[in-house]
């Protein structure tokens, strides 16, 4: 089968028929693995993360007809994951746990690589500087899906990224051991 557009597999699982479960299933396994890292990356908790991308892709499903064919499906659904993430830590009054041993960035990072330079962050920014971060450098979304996602203009995105790198750049220098003996991190901007 040929690879579908975002936008076909939505008409496709609002027109009912035959299509419509397998464009339905289309969707979530298409996008479950991003939305849950991201979820990951926000709660810090693995439990929190399943439930929540479950949860979130139900929701997505259940509101197909409000997505504007056209346009990209994942920082649509990073909304609703977003959404709901704080819908949940307004209800829980999350505590700051630092990430468990199966947190994917760990798959790919070196000991003290990027799961230390995420760590940190999610510890030093404020959640929309962790957010917009995640998105951009992580999910490699662009500043103005990140700024679709955040509810602020693509202006508002880039110095919210700005004030974040600027933030963990002063963040790194005071916490040497957060990072490789004789590297810096790349802050650059985008």
């Amino acid at each position: 089968m040929a690879h579908r557009s975002d936008s076909d597999l939505v008409l496709a699982a609002l027109a009912g028929g035959d299509d419509a479960s397998s464009a339905r299933d289309e969707i979530i396994h298409r996008y479950h693995k991003k939305v849950y890292a991201f979820l990951h990356q926000l709660t810090g908790r693995k439990e929190d993360a399943e439930d929540l991308t479950q949860e979130s892709l139900l929701l997505a499903l259940r509101k197909l007809h409000t997505f504007k064919t056209g346009r990209d499906l994942l920082p649509w659904l990073f909304t609703i994951a977003r959404r709901s993430a704080i819908s949940q830590w307004r209800k829980n009054k999350p505590t700051n746990q630092l990430f468990d041993a199966d947190h994917p960035t760990a798959e790919s990072a070196k000991p003290h690589d990027a799961v230390a330079l995420w760590t940190l962050a999610k510890s030093k920014l404020k959640r929309d500087e962790f957010t917009a971060l995640w998105m951009h450098y992580q999910e490699d979304l662009p500043i103005k899906d990140v700024a679709k996602v955040l509810r602020k203009t693509a202006t508002h995105t880039k110095v919210i990224l700005y004030r974040a790198r600027k933030h963990l750049g002063k963040e790194l220098a005071l916490t040497p051991d957060a990072w490789l003996p004789g590297q810096a991190p790349n802050l650059t901007s985008p």
